[in-house]
């Protein structure tokens, strides 16, 4: 069965980075059971039937809401040919990660990352830049103060950036849901909007983690998020792109409130959403969206390095008059205005 060919009314999600790439993330609902069929084929049983898939032609799987059993040869299998594993399970606060066991490489990025996340003063850096980002992007329903923003700016801590963050988003949810004809619904409350907003967030969350992971950073140790007992620095170079996913289940809800589809529908507009081109206003050149989950680790990396003196946030804007930004490294298919 051809990669393209994967896509399933009961939520079998593809994903392939291009349309020349040999391999794809692939989102499995309700996985029940895998059989060892021949070679690296292998029959993955779920909600909607069996699929038969060959392991060659896979780089990430995300198992969404799994109740069935693991062969430990199938994890060997999968470090062996470098895929990640998502297992995301109802009621649990975050997903389970398997990633491949090679993490170093020639630069030691990990070294470094390690370094700069206990620096204080870098650590903050890096946080504030990822926070104003997010500002940003919640442009269409409100515009956050200036005051705010100076705020963040002479922010000194962690704890400070946290505090600031949540007022700003607290006030965003209650926008959108209002905006949504849902005023008062909780960002937590089990709701198929935001049931909708998970599985976007996961399916981006992959994506993420992938090129985290391929530029040999460690997926556990964020900037802004505290924890290390998950995929915390995933969830950080999310931030400037929420927005992506969360614009995707509004208009979805939008055009029609139907609960029962409203996850597929809204995956596969963020799917379109993401292969879409959009500006980079600092770098002045234009390419994909799903291209500014790769440019934000490569920017991260960058500055890790010492390669840049600052942590550039590629995001979409309009385009604007000056010089553009000096980059050591480029957004994956970004092409000049």
């Amino acid at each position: 069965m051809k990669m393209e060919e994967l896509s399933h009314p009961d939520s079998l999600w593809t994903w392939k980075s291009n349309s020349r790439a040999r391999k794809a993330s692939i989102w499995v609902p309700y996985f029940e059971k895998v059989t060892k069929m021949k070679g690296t084929t292998y029959e993955f049983h779920f909600n909607g039937g069996p699929l038969t898939l060959d392991l060659k032609e896979v780089d990430c799987l995300f198992f969404y809401g799994a109740t069935g059993d693991l062969p430990l040869d199938f994890l060997d299998v999968l470090n062996q040919r470098g895929i990640s594993l998502l297992i995301h399970r109802r009621n649990q606060g975050a997903p389970y990660v398997f990633h491949p066991s090679n993490t170093t490489d020639r630069a030691d990025v990990l070294s470094a990352q390690i370094a700069y996340r206990c620096d204080l003063r870098r650590r903050v850096y890096i946080a504030r830049s990822l926070i104003i980002a997010r500002f940003r992007s919640f442009g269409k329903l409100m515009t956050v103060p200036d005051a705010r923003y100076k705020a963040l700016k002479t922010a000194r801590t962690l704890e400070r950036i946290r505090a600031i963050e949540a007022e700003q988003t607290k006030a965003y949810w209650g926008r959108y849901y209002e905006a949504l004809g849902l005023s008062g619904l909780p960002r937590r409350e089990d709701h198929a909007v935001n049931r909708a907003l998970d599985a976007c967030s996961f399916f981006m969350y992959g994506i993420a983690l992938r090129w985290v992971l391929f530029h040999r950073l460690s997926p556990a140790h964020g900037f802004l998020h505290e924890p290390s007992e998950y995929q915390s620095l995933v969830y950080d170079l999310m931030e400037p792109y929420r927005y992506i996913f969360e614009e995707a289940v509004a208009e979805t809800w939008r055009k029609s409130g139907d609960e029962s589809t409203l996850i597929n529908r809204s995956l596969e507009l963020l799917k379109d959403v993401l292969r879409a081109d959009v500006t980079l206003t600092a770098m002045h050149s234009v390419a994909s969206r799903k291209a500014l989950l790769h440019g934000v680790v490569l920017a991260l990396r960058a500055y890790l390095l010492n390669e840049m003196p600052r942590f550039v946030v590629p995001i979409a804007g309009a385009r604007k008059g000056g010089r553009p930004v000096k980059l050591n490294y480029r957004v994956p298919g970004a092409r000049d205005w």
